[in-house]
């Protein structure tokens, strides 16, 4: 009877161990810990088509001239729109509408970018942002996924268009899932962050207020 018990408590502790390890590390089957070429990642996101991703340089008059006016993060987001789906060095970008979440009543358009080391090609982090106002429908999406575990931070947050000066105040919540999980395969721990506004100034190309979910490696390095 004692070594039944023993067994039974060894099972219980093996089945919560897994369980807690069990919370996923993916974006549509690409898991951060994994290790992927910009070739595979696009494939797994049935990217066919992509470039291999040019820098705007800072010397470029016209380019600084449209900076000047929208804010340096907006006209290099402009150059990116118009550039498509790309990839560099550590990371590759996929293009806003390029892949989609959910299906009812109709598919949520995200973008996504997927940051690698250079020379292993580990991927680091999976960063997918998406229209504030589909924060709720979303939200239901990383419900189902990862479990409804999250701590929320609110903060008052400023929103404001760069063009205008114009501005609005805003709730900004972060979500920060409590249980950080395990890539089963690389053994790397990952946290999942959902945050409903990304930042102060109004982007210019779609959707001019993102939401962001990350999910990003935790380093082991001090």
């Amino acid at each position: 009877m004692r070594k039944l018990y023993s067994t039974a408590i060894l099972c219980f502790i093996a089945a919560s161990a897994v369980s807690h390890a069990a919370t996923p590390c993916d974006f549509k089957g690409l898991a951060v810990g994994d290790r992927a070429t910009p070739q595979q990642i696009m494939k797994r996101y049935a990217i066919s088509n992509y470039v291999k991703h040019a820098a705007k340089h800072f010397d470029d008059a016209a380019f600084m001239k449209r900076a000047a006016k929208v804010s340096l993060m907006n006209a290099a987001e402009e150059e990116e729109w118009k550039e498509g789906s790309a990839c560099d060095d550590d990371s590759c970008r996929i293009r806003y509408g390029d892949v989609s979440v959910g299906s009812e009543p109709v598919p949520i358009p995200v973008g996504v970018v997927v940051f690698f080391d250079a020379s292993t090609h580990q991927i680091t982090a999976i960063d997918v942002t998406y229209d504030n106002t589909a924060w709720d429908e979303v939200l239901e999406l990383l419900n189902t996924k990862y479990g409804n575990n999250w701590r929320e931070d609110d903060t008052q947050g400023v929103t404001t268009d760069y063009q205008t000066q114009e501005y609005f105040q805003s709730v900004i919540t972060v979500l920060t899932h409590r249980e950080p999980g395990i890539n089963r395969a690389s053994g790397d721990a990952f946290s999942i962050v959902a945050t409903s506004s990304d930042r102060v100034f109004l982007h210019t190309t779609p959707p001019v207020i993102r939401a962001v979910l990350e999910i990003k490696l935790i380093s082991k390095k001090f």
